[in-house]
């Protein structure tokens, strides 16, 4: 009897593991899920050599697509969150309701990187403000702070929030290079003491109202004469579908309260995602939603707006389009792109503005900024050429220089600039280069603090007698 039980048992067993697999043939595969980037399929061989990571490539990509994934994963999440009080998918469940997500802990808790890579993260963000400044474009630095930043009351009480993240301590940063920051976190916080609810229970974002009142602190911080939609009319619905739940319960999540504000956009027109398939209303209702996908960049025109607005954003940038489409005579807002400002002449931007989420602060150094590197007077400190501990590379373009590389940290403290060296039989030019590494380019392993980039315009000039050095200052 007993052998039979455990036959039917291992029969069972092998038929559930092998039931996704056999439907694999006959139903569609599975998508990511919630904010889960899509995995694609791997290749064995990669430019003729052996892919050394397939094996983890392929594992992710086949459970990413097996049929049933997200019933399986919710039937999961709903037993351990529910009955086993235990946190899943990257997922936190807070007090009365809230989902946080495990990627804001270590800023909650005060896990924060280097003063090193503080530094660099400011200096990045003032090189922008300085281009900006110097082509005639105000320009503003802003952070959305994490859900948990202004609702701490609603963590598990598992977690103790710490007195330093690296938002506050690049405040203090920020504040010493003069850097036009707008607070959000002061403003939210503000609201918050006035029985505003600003952040959506189930997702990582702030709801619509609080993309407002971000909306006008910056506009504020930009000095810019705009609509503050005060006393505007809006309606509240229980029907959005938070990327935390979607994680947490892909086949059936919940739903929380978010705001939707009386505004019509039949007279914009957008240029980028372009409208063609359906009415302004309804892309700006997709672009809106709770499905992010065709939001990478968005271009508009509007007549009855003054000035022209370049933003750089993540996610939650999205929430304050309809007021900065409305305000403005035209945009290019892009997001996960490169900062690039070198048409800013010809495209003519009066306001430039950097937002970006608090958990994501340690990337802002990820990408060098496409801008022109300022050219600067004469830089006394240590020179310092290519060798074995000191890498200097360049790339030569039709109107450009790139000059790239790695000093040995013996040679930088945490408040040194990198700056580079073009020399030639007339004497030298000087130009100040971003504190960031060309990882890939470098083919490096993990991104150095003691990286640097600068992309120098060269125009007509022969650039072919310089030696290039870097100065450490």
């Amino acid at each position: 009897m007993k052998k039979s039980i455990k036959i039917i048992y291992i029969i069972l067993f092998f038929t559930v593991c092998c039931t996704p697999l056999v439907l694999m043939s006959f139903l569609p595969v599975s998508e990511a899920v919630g904010n889960e980037p899509p995995a694609e399929k791997p290749e064995l061989l990669n430019d003729g050599k052996i892919n050394e990571n397939f094996s983890d490539q392929f594992d992710r990509w086949f459970t990413q697509i097996i049929p049933f994934r997200p019933e399986i994963i919710t039937a999961q999440n709903k037993i351990e969150s529910g009955i086993l009080m235990k946190n899943n998918n990257k997922v936190i469940a807070g007090k009365n309701g809230y989902l946080f997500s495990e990627e804001t802990v270590n800023d909650y808790i005060g896990v924060t990187v280097s003063d090193r890579e503080i530094h660099n993260i400011a200096e990045t963000i003032r090189l922008m403000q300085e281009y900006s400044n110097a082509h005639n474009a105000d320009f503003v630095f802003t952070v959305a702070p994490n859900k948990n930043t202004v609702y701490p009351e609603n963590m598990p009480i598992g977690y103790i929030n710490g007195k330093d993240s690296n938002l506050s301590k690049l405040k203090k940063q920020m504040e010493k290079m003069n850097i036009n920051y707008v607070d959000l976190e002061k403003t939210l916080k503000e609201q918050k003491k006035n029985g505003a609810e600003l952040y959506l229970k189930n997702d990582t974002h702030w709801n619509n109202l609080a993309a407002l009142y971000s909306y006008n602190a910056i506009m504020q911080g930009l000095d810019n004469h705009h609509k503050s939609y005060s006393g505007i009319s809006y309606s509240t619905k229980n029907d959005w579908s938070g990327d935390l739940s979607k994680m947490l319960y892909p086949s059936s999540p919940n739903t929380c309260m978010q705001y939707y504000f009386d505004m019509s956009y039949d007279k914009y027109k957008f240029l980028k995602p372009r409208a063609a398939a359906m009415d302004n209303n309804a892309l700006m209702e997709n672009l809106m939603g709770d499905s992010e996908k065709i939001d990478t960049v968005i271009q508009t025109r509007n007549s009855d707006g003054n000035g022209s607005l370049y933003m750089s954003r993540d996610s939650f940038g999205r929430s304050m389009l309809p007021f900065l489409i409305d305000n403005y005579n035209s945009t290019y807002i892009t997001r996960y792109r490169s900062f690039d400002l070198t048409n800013i002449d010809t495209a003519g931007y009066n306001d430039v503005v950097y937002e970006i989420v608090e958990r994501n602060l340690d990337t802002i150094t990820d990408i060098t900024p496409i801008i022109y590197a300022p050219s600067v007077d004469n830089v006394i400190g240590k020179e310092i050429n290519s060798d074995d501990k000191n890498i200097i590379k360049t790339e030569k373009s039709e109107n450009s220089l790139k000059v790239y590389g790695v000093i040995d940290s013996e040679n930088v403290s945490d408040e040194s600039n990198i700056y580079i060296v073009l020399s030639d039989s007339n004497g030298k030019a000087f130009y100040e280069a971003f504190p960031i590494t060309e990882t890939s380019l470098l083919e490096l392993e993990e991104k150095s603090e003691y990286g640097f980039t600068a992309l120098i315009e060269t125009g007509n000039r022969d650039i072919s007698n310089y030696s290039v050095s870097v100065v450490i200052s």
